[in-house]
């Protein structure tokens, strides 16, 4: 029998039962056709539990914890706005390698369009979900590039994904695993000039080698050496 995973955004205790809304009811009544006192996994972005089904009171009843977070590296990554299909699929496998915070942002030469954030939200659950993870990546509003960096942190380190390959392979860079990055994805073309000039000049450019990546595959890949750095 699979593995069933669902979060929620509350504590979990032995003395309260976790809500069930009309949506996680069908899904494990008529869909993975579970029954009463069946196991049911639940996290809440810091610790997962076993809890028992009571489909008669509409709940899941914590017993017992079985793991709590381990660390999650202080990375986030910044993407200009993509095709809603690559989008969706860039947010799904950085979410399942895992890291803090999601940004989607616009720039000169990214799509235009009205972002759907309860979509991407939907999707960061259910990568979370399905990899085992516990800990769930913030996703914020969309902004743009300019406004972005006019406030940077100087102790956050930038990782541009480089198109022109003057930069330095990922594995070249070093940081502490205490240490706080950010990657940027640029759009479909690359970075304009002005998009560039908004950058300062301690920027790491990554090179990721000879062929040319399309923004999601160059986001998993930066994203997976730069955790490889961080030896986590």
């Amino acid at each position: 029998m699979s593995k069933i995973r669902l979060f929620f955004n509350e504590q979990f205790s032995k003395s309260a039962g976790l809500k069930l809304n009309a949506d996680k009811i069908h899904y494990l009544k008529r869909v993975m056709r579970r029954n009463d006192n069946d196991e049911i996994f639940v996290f809440n972005g810091s610790e997962e539990w076993i809890a028992s089904l009571k489909l008669s009171q509409s709940i899941l009843k914590p017993e017992k914890m079985i793991k709590k977070n381990s660390f999650v590296p202080d990375i986030d990554l910044y993407f200009c706005l993509l095709k809603n299909k690559q989008t969706n699929y860039l947010i799904e496998k950085i979410t399942e390698i895992g890291l803090r915070k999601i940004v989607p942002i616009t720039s000169e030469f990214s799509e235009k369009y009205k972002l759907n954030e309860s979509r991407l939200n939907k999707i960061v659950i259910e990568a979370v979900e399905q990899s085992e993870g516990i800990f769930v990546p913030v996703v914020e509003s969309l902004n743009n590039l300019e406004n972005v960096l006019s406030n940077w942190d100087k102790d956050r380190k930038i990782f541009i994904c480089d198109e022109n390959r003057k930069g330095k392979p990922i594995h070249k860079y070093s940081i502490k695993k205490s240490g706080k990055a950010s990657i940027f994805i640029g759009p479909v073309g690359g970075w304009s000039s002005k998009d560039r000039s908004l950058f300062s000049n301690k920027v790491n450019k990554v090179n990721l080698g000879s062929n040319l990546l399309k923004a999601d595959t160059a986001a998993i890949v930066c994203l997976s050496g730069l955790r490889s750095l961080m030896n986590v």
